[in-house]
């Protein structure tokens, strides 16, 4: 993924070294984000074709460029409400390790870049989307909750994968 910063004109931060760049997303009502890196595109969701016996929070597979995605929906994850996808449903396809996956979201924000100073440990919660939160941060919209996306699709995996794999 390119540095967009040049391309948005924030010559200052860039040479300052002092922001850090996340992608955010709406989801749960609310203002999520991760490292940007870990976002290789954002693309409409094509018709999803539905994996039998998937949990709840993988909602289906489909095809981008050749490739069979897996789309994760990060609040069924977490136990809480779905995301609606509809022909207008945007997802950011992400690479986390081996991994490749399209989360979808209420909304996509794109790239918000928050000062290193700002952004502060999660509340300590142990449920729901609190568990998988790496810090919390505000930029010039409001509060901004990190997600550390990796822990998150290693979790999907799991949970979706049963520990002694499928079974003949």
């Amino acid at each position: 993924m390119a540095d967009t910063r040049a391309e948005h004109g924030d010559a200052p931060a860039q040479a300052a070294g002092a922001d850090a760049w996340f992608f955010c997303l709406r989801l749960l009502g609310g203002r999520y984000a991760f490292e940007a890196p870990l976002v290789t595109e954002v693309v409409r969701v094509g018709p999803l074709t539905r994996l039998p016996a998937a949990p709840a929070f993988l909602p289906g597979v489909f095809t981008h460029r050749g490739e069979v995605l897996p789309v994760l929906d990060i609040g069924q994850l977490v136990g809480q409400s779905a995301v609606a996808i509809r022909s207008s449903t945007r997802a950011a396809l992400v690479h986390c390790g081996p991994w490749k996956v399209a989360v979808v979201s209420e909304g996509v924000e794109g790239l918000v870049s928050i000062a290193r100073r700002d952004l502060e440990a999660p509340p300590a919660e142990s449920a729901g989307v609190a568990e998988f939160l790496s810090a919390v941060g505000r930029d010039r919209h409001g509060p901004v909750a990190i997600l550390d996306l990796p822990r998150l699709v290693e979790t999907a995996r799991a949970r979706a994968v049963p520990a002694g794999g499928p079974t003949a």
